[in-house]
């Protein structure tokens, strides 16, 4: 029965805020002022963040390619964290050096330029999580809410864990050690990644999350120059003349084609050329408790939409 599973994915509600709150008690007076500035700031955010959002809209239209690349920017700044907190903290801006974010440096220049007009009233932060949720929707998907108030990180997140999460007799699969995942993980070490505090997230807000691949596309060194092939560098990379969707023939329009494409790859039936996959793509049809959710999803979008909803607000938060 569809009924029952759409039922464990209802619409995200506001993630959030990345600022605790705190209670106190005050004089009626400041606490009326202090309450009318807050519901002010707060006011001036959500016009902010619509105004971007309505601008994301517009350059999606535009270069509809833009989509995927800016769901990957808010991903890579919203997992890359260690420690309990999680949720994007405009860290990124000083990791475009790291090899895992190459061709991460235009997407975030779009965010900033977008950004310019409302910057007094919306972070780094806030500005890349809705920017990816803003692409989502303009490329087809689910409308994504987004609490507001994050806060801007000073300084890069390091690219490795200061602890490893590990145990006796692992496979170096299963062992997760860096702050983005890998792509060569096990289900072991995909769970674990994504299950550790500042994500805290279940199997199908995992398998929801890696149907990001529907949006996107990712180098390949066809048409690369002998001197890239003997040598490939990071400007080869940036520079790379062909990119490949991951698994949708409209790597520009939000679908459920991800999950169809992993049980025909599963089953088998794929030609060559019709995907291509990563590892941690394909663990998701060989564990099953991925794979109940991947077949879910693969029956129902609306399903999938909802998920992955509330799943990206969550990774945000």
């Amino acid at each position: 029965m569809l009924l029952p599973l759409l039922l464990l994915c209802t619409p995200a509600s506001p993630a959030r805020t990345a600022a605790p709150r705190r209670s106190f008690v005050l004089g009626s007076s400041c606490g009326a002022l202090l309450a009318g500035a807050a519901g002010r700031r707060a006011a001036a955010r959500e016009r902010a963040a619509s105004a971007l959002r309505s601008s994301v809209a517009a350059a999606v239209a535009d270069d509809p390619a833009l989509a995927g690349t800016l769901l990957r920017l808010a991903f890579h700044d919203a997992t890359r964290r260690d420690g309990a907190r999680g949720g994007a903290d405009g860290s990124i801006r000083f990791e475009l050096a790291d090899a895992e974010n190459v061709r991460l440096g235009p997407p975030l220049a779009r965010v900033l330029e977008l950004r310019r007009p409302v910057a007094a009233d919306l972070s780094v932060a806030d500005a890349v999580a809705v920017a990816g949720a803003a692409a989502v929707e303009a490329a087809g998907g689910p409308a994504i809410r987004i609490g507001l108030g994050r806060r801007d990180a000073a300084k890069a997140t390091p690219p490795t864990l200061r602890r490893k999460i590990e145990r006796p007799g692992d496979e170096s699969r299963d062992v997760v050690s860096a702050t983005m995942p890998q792509p060569g993980l096990s289900t072991v070490g995909v769970r674990r990644y994504f299950r550790r505090p500042g994500l805290a997230l279940s199997d199908q807000e995992i398998v929801a999350l890696m149907g990001a691949h529907t949006l996107g596309r990712h180098n390949s060194l066809l048409n690369m120059t002998k001197g890239c092939l003997r040598n490939l560098t990071r400007e080869c990379l940036e520079d790379a003349p062909v990119r490949l969707p991951f698994a949708n023939p409209d790597p520009d329009r939000f679908s459920s084609t991800y999950f169809r494409r992993l049980l025909e790859w599963d089953a088998r039936r794929l030609e060559r050329g019709d995907a291509n996959l990563i590892p941690t793509d394909v663990t998701l049809v060989l564990d099953p408790g991925f794979r109940r959710h991947v077949e879910a999803f693969a029956r129902s979008e609306p399903l999938f939409r909802a998920c992955f909803a509330r799943a990206y607000a969550k990774l945000v938060r």
